[in-house]
């Protein structure tokens, strides 16, 4: 089992993200989660932790894949991505500070556009697949050497990996 939970919220063509105030990735664009506790499924946890992060209630968020990862000469490691749509109203009072950081919603043409540095790296990669609702859900591995992605790819996601 993955140890990190992701969510994207969205609402019409943006996202609410935010900008972390913890390493790893200071300073950097993501979307929300965190990490399981003992005995909790990733939907559980990834409902709480939106609940924790943003004050915003998701009952029923949709499992869109993995995202693994090898950093330099350590195990691999992971997360599993959620989608949810959420209301105008629960997002009325951004941007704001939070103890996780900066929340604010972003377009997501911003989110994905190659000019973008300020985002986690990887998002980029994955995020344009795990928000078209007609694919399915898929491993969305990155190789990195240092901070940098050296190599991505995406694999198909076996059913014995599903949550």
């Amino acid at each position: 089992m993955l140890k990190y939970t992701i969510a994207f919220l969205k609402i019409h063509e943006q996202l609410l993200m935010i900008n972390r105030q913890k390493s790893p990735w200071q300073g950097a664009w993501n979307g929300v989660g965190g990490k399981l506790e003992p005995g909790e499924t990733p939907e559980a946890c990834v409902i709480r932790e939106i609940w924790e992060e943003t004050g915003i209630v998701v009952h029923d968020p949709q499992f869109r894949g993995i995202v693994t990862w090898e950093p330099d000469k350590e195990p691999i490691q992971g997360m599993y991505v959620f989608l949810a749509n959420i209301s105008a109203q629960a997002v009325m009072d951004l941007p704001r500070a939070t103890r996780e950081g900066i929340l604010a919603l972003k377009d997501i043409s911003w989110i994905l556009s190659e000019d973008n540095f300020g985002i986690v790296p990887s998002i980029r990669f994955f995020l344009k697949h795990t928000l078209d609702e007609t694919k399915r859900p898929a491993d969305y591995h990155c190789t990195f050497e240092g901070d940098e992605i050296v190599r991505a790819e995406i694999r198909p996601l076996h059913d014995r990996v599903l949550r």
